[in-house]
């Protein structure tokens, strides 16, 4: 037999101080990137995948082990080296020349066999002296456990963390990871191993040239540095397709600005893509228009858009104003770190578009679409979400951080309740409960027998105030609503029968504003979307064929304006669109369907009338406004026909479903 084939094939790689240094220098990045992955991940989750723990104390083990591994090394060299001598002092007494170091192994072994002649006593010294070489085992072998170890440990931990990154999404659009971490994951452990393995097969060497040092180093950390900038970059930065705009230093109540009138069509606005317009709502300075990729903020008198905020290949598929409309929230969804389904919420100032926050969703979050009026609501104070639960029959109001989802703080009130209803305010966040006692009195009686308004402070969750309120039965519906400009709520119910019904209007802290409102409740009704300021209320009166809409001023002035009865849609249902009251006049909608894919939309602007006296019908003024049909897929959740219409700075925006278009009248 021959010594190449007890020693590893890697035994006869030369040392290099190159290789080591390079090693040295992938490491570095390696390490970080994947230290600052693990401290991002637990502080999110509360713990990293096994994976992640493996490569670590595989890592620590590497460090410890090779160490020993180059003292086994020097042993060897060491112990050749004394033998080495031996045999050179004997050889010399005999007048021989020394064996060649490749066969004192095999001389070793020779000598230890049977049919073996004992020589002379130089001999005996030189075979026991081969003997201390051949105690100590190959240098390669400890060197190819290591090695072995290394590739078995790295093949285990990089196949599930790359498996993430490398899976199909599955969603709408292509959901994308919240953040950087399971790429960091793959790469960090990518580099460390590859770091690992490098000093398990490669001799060390410390010596050479400084200019080999920093060839080597430089060129690991520099491999190790541009792999992570450039996932950056592909993952995160590139994705992203945003722009800003300076800040309005004006009047930040909504509903300031509106025109006192308005007579014709003022300019068209359409998506980018082509793709159809699924949301719109109105700012200070604009409309907000959420389209598949993400938001835009167009001016109210030009249609000019003034920022955007996009994420390429992801759909959001929600937008939600906090009251007042000062930020804007969108819904996207994404993936966890383990491939799970999360929702991204992007945060964004409405007036700069500037980015607020990027925030995952708490656990109670259903991942298929953002709820205004179920578990989350974007509030005016950025650093909390809030959330009801129930647990167990008892229901609790929960605040989040919202960048990793952890609670903050939880409200628990007295007694057994459950919720029915739910909104905010600029300044407090408002929970209907049903429960058994009175929080005051501490008497209890059946369950929902007491119904109480509760008010938060959102940031804390502290409790402000609470107010008991009485309805003719428990199992009458009941609603909380927010004012257009965020300032006051709304609390309403209703008798199963229609036959009963009341409203509070409630201001700051639970301060009441005003009691039993006649016709509170929108021109559409509950069911609708409800149209009411600090300054008043919009209401309806059917009469046969048409009716009556009469904004009712909290300071007891009425101004009306007729109305023609908006038809039914072709599933028989009658779709009462939104009316604006401006000062001067009235704007209303009906759609009108063509026989082609277009549609127009008739827009009627009726003047006010003041007391008893009704406007002659020939004041009014008529626009017709054609909608061009999106290139895209409307999704199924918003397949039902609608129009949005929307009194914002300086115009009326208009709106639809299956339109690419916004269409501004000035």
């Amino acid at each position: 037999m021959t010594e190449g084939f007890f020693v590893p094939m890697f035994r006869r790689v030369p040392p290099s101080p190159v290789r080591f240094w390079f090693a040295s220098g992938l490491l570095l990045p390696g390490t970080v990137t994947l230290a600052l992955a693990t401290v991002d991940v637990h502080a999110v989750a509360g713990s990293v995948p096994w994976p992640v723990h493996l490569v670590w104390i595989w890592a620590l083990c590497s460090v410890l082990a090779l160490p020993l591994v180059r003292l086994h090394e020097m042993e060897h060299r060491r112990a050749g080296d004394v033998a080495r001598d031996g045999c050179d002092c004997a050889h010399r007494s005999d007048g021989h020349a020394a064996p060649p170091a490749a066969s004192l192994r095999e001389r070793a072994l020779a000598s230890d066999s049977p049919g073996a002649s004992s020589g002379g006593r130089s001999d005996r010294g030189r075979a026991t002296s081969v003997r201390l070489l051949s105690r100590v085992p190959a240098p390669g072998c400890a060197r190819r456990i290591l090695a072995t170890v290394a590739l078995v440990v790295t093949v285990v931990a990089l196949v599930p963390l790359w498996w993430a990154p490398v899976s199909p999404a599955v969603g709408p659009g292509n959901p994308r990871f919240m953040e950087f971490s399971p790429y960091g994951f793959a790469l960090g452990a990518t580099a460390v191993a590859l770091a690992l393995c490098l000093f398990a097969v490669s001799p060390t060497a410390f010596r050479g040239s400084r200019r080999s040092w920093a060839a080597g180093a430089g060129a690991g950390l520099v491999l190790g540095a541009a792999a992570v900038a450039l996932s950056i970059l592909v993952t995160v930065l590139l994705p992203l397709d945003a722009t800003t705009a300076p800040s309005d230093e004006g009047d930040h109540d909504l509903g300031t600005g509106l025109p006192a009138t308005v007579d014709g069509l003022g300019w068209r606005w359409s998506t980018p893509d082509g793709g159809p317009v699924l949301e719109v709502a109105p700012a200070h300075t604009g409309v907000l228009v959420r389209s598949a990729g993400g938001v835009a903020l167009l001016d109210g008198g030009t249609g000019e858009e003034r920022w955007h905020y996009r994420r390429s290949g992801e759909q959001a598929v929600d937008m939600q104003t906090s009251p007042g409309a000062d930020n804007v929230m969108l819904t996207y969804p994404a993936r966890d770190i383990d491939g799970s389904h999360v929702q991204r919420l992007v945060v964004l100032d409405a007036d700069t578009g500037q980015e607020i926050g990027e925030y995952r969703s708490p656990s109670t979050a259903e991942p298929g679409k953002y709820q205004y009026q179920g578990d989350l609501a974007p509030l005016v104070h950025r650093d909390v979400l809030t959330t009801l639960r129930s647990e167990e029959g008892r229901t609790t109001v929960a605040g989040y951080v919202p960048g990793t989802g952890r609670e903050r703080w939880t409200y628990e009130p007295m007694g057994d309740c459950s919720r029915r209803g739910q909104d905010i305010t600029r300044h407090e966040i408002v929970v209907l409960l049903e429960c058994d006692m009175d929080i005051m009195t501490g008497e209890r009686g059946g369950r929902g027998s007491v119904r109480t308004l509760h008010g938060l402070v959102p940031s804390t969750g502290t409790w402000l105030w609470h107010t008991d309120v009485n309805m003719s039965s428990p199992s009458d519906e009941v609603w909380v609503h927010t004012s257009d400009d965020g300032h006051l709520f709304a609390f309403a119910w209703a008798s199963e029968d229609g036959s009963d019904s009341g409203n509070v209007l409630f201001g700051r802290n639970g301060e009441v504003v005003a009691r039993d409102l006649p016709g509170f409740g929108g021109p559409t009704g509950h069911e609708g979307t409800w149209n009411f300021t600090t300054d008043g209320y919009l209401t309806w009166d059917e009469d046969g064929g048409s009716g009556t809409y009469t904004w009712r001023g909290l300071d007891g002035g009425e101004r009306t304006a007729s109305a023609e009865r908006t038809p039914a849609s072709e599933d028989e249902r009658k779709e009462r669109i939104r009316p604006v009251p401006l000062e001067d006049s009235l704007v209303t909608a009906v759609p009108r369907a063509t026989k082609g894919e277009s549609e127009t939309v008739t827009l009627t602007v009726r003047p006010w009338a003041e007391g008893e006296e009704p406007v002659e019908d020939s004041a009014a003024t008529k626009v017709h406004i054609t909608l061009e049909p999106a290139s895209g897929d409307v999704p199924e959740d918003q397949m039902e026909s609608w129009v949005s219409l929307h009194g914002i700075r300086d115009g009326v925006v208009l709106a639809r479903p299956g339109s690419s278009e916004v269409v501004g009248i000035v």
